[in-house]
């Protein structure tokens, strides 16, 4: 197997493309793609304060090192979502990255600072865990970025994670949910503009991306996703 561009020995074949790369010019491809995404959607504009919400896991790790080799300026958010051994190994994973690169990292712990865990707050609302999870961690999200005085707030969603959205909304009729399903959000009501530079990579290249280039990242599926029709539909597509 050889690397399309160099001749060398290929470490990955990149089926949508229908080409395989060396290392080398897989994370040229990873980087072009990402900046690619960001220049077609104008996600993110010369000068302007980037927030990454990231959770310690490939996509979001990947990201991060994507933002910062293409010269934006790009902090990280970690929220501590109070779910046992599985957030302290996502938040040593987020902070050896931070570490690592000498990237500020912002910390946002919910048991610490709002008074709840996601368990708890999953019974207490009595909605599904994940749907918990994304209600506390967008609130979050908004409240950091804003306090932070971040332009920006990215997040890790790749190509695989927008077909399973589209796909779910398609099979339930959700047409309102489908004409809002857009890489950029405008900013609005003083929060800043929502982006999703990913939408070019699938998962699979993001978990390669991190290997090649050395990020550890959690690799356990969270605890409280068992059910998740999201991650069904994933596995369909």
């Amino acid at each position: 197997m050889k690397c399309r561009v160099c001749r060398g020995p290929a470490v990955i074949d990149v089926r949508r493309h229908n080409a395989n790369f060396c290392v080398e010019h897989f994370v040229r491809l990873c980087r072009d793609q990402t900046d690619k995404a960001i220049r077609e959607w104008a996600m993110i504009q010369p000068g302007e304060r980037v927030l990454v919400a990231v959770s310690g896991g490939k996509d979001s790790l990947a990201l991060w090192d994507l933002l910062l080799d293409l010269g934006h300026d790009a902090s990280g958010l970690y929220v501590g979502l109070g779910i046992g051994s599985y957030s302290d190994a996502s938040a040593t994973h987020a902070r050896a990255f931070a570490e690592g690169r000498g990237a500020e990292l912002i910390e946002v712990d919910l048991p610490e600072d709002y008074g709840y865990d996601i368990p708890d707050g999953s019974r207490a609302a009595r909605r599904a865990p994940c749907s918990a999870c994304g209600l506390s961690k967008r609130h979050v999200f908004d409240q950091a970025a804003l306090d932070g005085g971040f332009d920006v707030l990215a997040t890790g969603h790749n190509l695989d994670d927008e077909a399973a959205v589209l796909f779910g909304n398609v099979l339930r009729w959700q047409e309102d949910y489908l004409g809002r399903q857009h890489p950029v959000l405008p900013a609005r009501d003083g929060f800043p503009r929502k982006v999703k530079p990913l939408v070019r990579l699938g998962e699979r290249e993001t978990a390669a991306y991190c290997v090649v280039r050395g990020i550890d990242y959690q690799v356990e599926e969270c605890p409280m996703a068992a059910g998740n029709r999201h991650l069904g539909y994933k596995e369909a597509l």
